[in-house]
């Protein structure tokens, strides 16, 4: 319809329905541009309000612009203590002219690390443990601006020294005890041994491989089969009796060794595929 309508049109009718026609055809583009940018910036306000890591963006002067409610909570400042004052407030008095020039080497330096972990003090005083990440806002190839993300990992600091702490009484606990801990993957068909375990031992898992089948062959001959099946027993599950025998280890220095074991075999969700034997083996005798 329209190509008849255009017939009766001169050309300079034609040119401006033309033109009105990519003018609104632009509009819409315009206005889909218009809408994606808004959207885009209400997911980022969205994000940068929910979360749970510290961010903020500074100026090259460290000067910091704006930061959300996770960063107020992490130093126990408000948006005043804050907004429009140097990045450096967030550090103790006796800090803050090394942590300026820190800052100014960080913005002007094109190698410095991005990541790092830092003690900090929140204003009541009290000490966290922080890693901080950054990256930099550019524009015409320069840059322009800071974004700094912090995440308190103070508890995670503290979980994992409590695991070394835990890991080094368990260790000496092995040691007096002559008792070693063992995990045998048994999808994988690979064990591993506690670290405590002797030399000679653990060298010929290193040189045979961390098999089951490398470990059966430390098990003195009249005990192999008898180990063996007391282990297929367990994987059977029969009698819901867990792994408990005693037999001679033939050391590859030439030593025999009595040890008691006692294992557990771990299923999977299902409850009907063994997929984990951990245990321990203790030291009970030695015989040259």
């Amino acid at each position: 319809m329209d190509a008849f309508a255009s017939k009766g049109q001169s050309p300079a009718d034609r040119k401006r329905r033309r033109k009105n026609t990519q003018q609104g055809k632009q509009g819409t583009e315009q206005a889909q541009s218009e809408k994606s940018l808004l959207e885009s910036e209400q997911l980022f306000h969205a994000v940068w309000e929910a979360s749970s890591d510290a961010m903020a963006i500074s100026t090259a002067d460290g000067i910091v612009q704006a930061a959300n409610p996770a960063y107020y909570r992490l130093y126990g400042l408000s948006p005043e203590e804050v907004i429009g004052k140097d990045f450096s407030v967030i550090f103790p008095s006796e800090q803050r002219e090394w942590a300026m020039k820190l800052y100014n080497y960080v913005f002007s330096s094109p190698t410095s690390s991005s990541k790092f972990e830092d003690p900090v003090i929140r204003g009541d005083g009290t000490e966290r443990i922080v890693e901080a990440s950054y990256s930099f806002l550019m524009q015409d190839g320069k840059r322009i601006a800071m974004l700094s993300i912090v995440r308190d990992i103070t508890e995670r600091k503290k979980a994992e020294e409590n695991l070394r702490g835990s890991e080094l009484k368990l260790h000496l606990a092995l040691e007096a005890a002559h008792m070693i801990t063992w995990e045998w993957d048994i999808v994988r068909n690979s064990v591993q041994l506690s670290s405590n375990v002797e030399a000679p031992l653990k060298e010929f898992h290193q040189r045979r491989g961390a098999t089951y089948e490398a470990l059966l062959e430390l098990v003195h001959p009249e005990d192999r089969a008898m180990v063996n099946e007391e282990v297929q027993r367990a994987l059977r599950n029969e009698d819901e009796m867990d792994f408990k025998v005693k037999y001679r280890i033939m050391v590859p220095d030439g030593t025999i060794l009595w040890t008691m074991n006692h294992g557990q075999v771990l299923y999977d969700e299902d409850g009907g595929k063994p997929v984990h034997m951990i245990g321990v083996s203790m030291r009970i005798g030695k015989r040259e």
